[in-house]
């Protein structure tokens, strides 16, 4: 389906403004389910980006990292251990 330019670009600025950081670091596969999510939440809302709430996109962002999760929650569990093992050393 194709869709008004001005509609993507409407898009584009709240799944920006809705997932901020979240979006670097995203797996190839997670982009594309993203992608998909975010196509069929447009079919959904008729091509209106408007009517897409924040929630809908937080949504689709869960469903893209929901199995694999976001790399960056495995990089925060590495740091903890490096602190824990500072901390069994002193």
């Amino acid at each position: 389906m194709e869709y008004d330019p001005k509609q993507l670009e409407i898009l584009m600025h709240k799944v920006a403004f809705t997932l901020g950081s979240n979006l670097k670091g995203l797996l190839f596969q997670q982009k594309n389910i993203l992608d998909n999510q975010l196509n069929n939440l447009m079919i959904d809302h008729n091509g209106q980006a408007e009517s897409i709430t924040p929630d809908e996109i937080i949504g689709a962002f869960e469903i893209a990292t929901i199995h694999n999760g976001h790399p960056s929650y495995f990089l925060c569990g590495w740091e903890n251990e490096d602190e824990d093992e500072d901390k069994v050393g002193e």
